[in-house]
């Protein structure tokens, strides 16, 4: 991924190109952020094209393995959303006041007071294992502002990670997911969301795999 996604530098002049493109452009509304310009127009073709590298897997096994919440812009990688069919009173917001989780699950606040779950993307069978992903660009910013976005994020993935089984309805899929991953693109001057990570100890980065099965992926191109 990192040798095949575009350098830092070309990423923070491609995104806003994207951004300000698909803004005009229906066809093109699952790329009006720059978090889904990164997913959707970088990333997906990369992810896409491994999971065929699988044995057994070929194009369609593909599109049924890999769900988006955009899949109905994007039918040549997939076929379904992991949205989560059962909604539940929890949000994946980090930090949340015990008074704003209260004033939620009494409907005194803006907003639902059951929350669905609906992650950026994730894995199912065929492919073998089942993973599901918070997608995350980040282009600026100093090593505090890194530090609440590598907790914040990491803490979201886990979030989705562990909510319970749901069974599949119609073409909702079922959520049933092993692991969980932060997939984010670094594309900061500073590297200040990579250095954040790799300022953490060796045994608490493995702590993140082997005690909560989540895996950090942070990419920076070098395309």
């Amino acid at each position: 991924m990192n040798a095949r996604l575009p350098a830092p530098e070309v990423m923070r002049e491609k995104i806003p190109e994207i951004v300000a493109e698909a803004k005009t452009d229906d066809s093109k509304k699952h790329m009006r952020q720059p978090e889904d310009a990164f997913l959707y127009k970088f990333a997906f073709p990369i992810v896409f094209e491994h999971i065929q590298t699988l044995d057994g897997i070929n194009v369609d096994k593909a599109r049924k393995s890999l769900l988006s919440v955009y899949y109905r812009n994007m039918p040549q990688y997939c076929m379904a959303s992991p949205a989560r069919k059962q909604r539940h009173p929890f949000s994946k917001a980090f930090g949340a006041s015990t008074d704003a989780v209260l004033s939620q699950w009494r409907g005194e606040s803006f907003g639902s007071k059951l929350k669905q779950s609906c992650p950026d993307f994730a894995l199912r069978a065929p492919f073998p294992f089942k993973v599901v992903f918070e997608g995350k660009y980040f282009s600026k910013g100093g090593s505090k502002k890194a530090g609440t976005e590598l907790v914040t994020n990491v803490y979201q993935a886990f979030f989705y990670r562990g909510l319970p089984y749901d069974d599949e309805i119609k073409k909702r899929p079922k959520w049933d997911y092993d692991y969980s991953c932060l997939f984010a693109y670094d594309a900061s001057e500073e590297a200040t969301l990579l250095n954040t990570w790799q300022s953490l100890d060796s045994d608490v980065k493995t702590g993140f795999w082997q005690g909560a099965n989540l895996y950090v992926m942070i990419i920076r191109g070098e395309g």
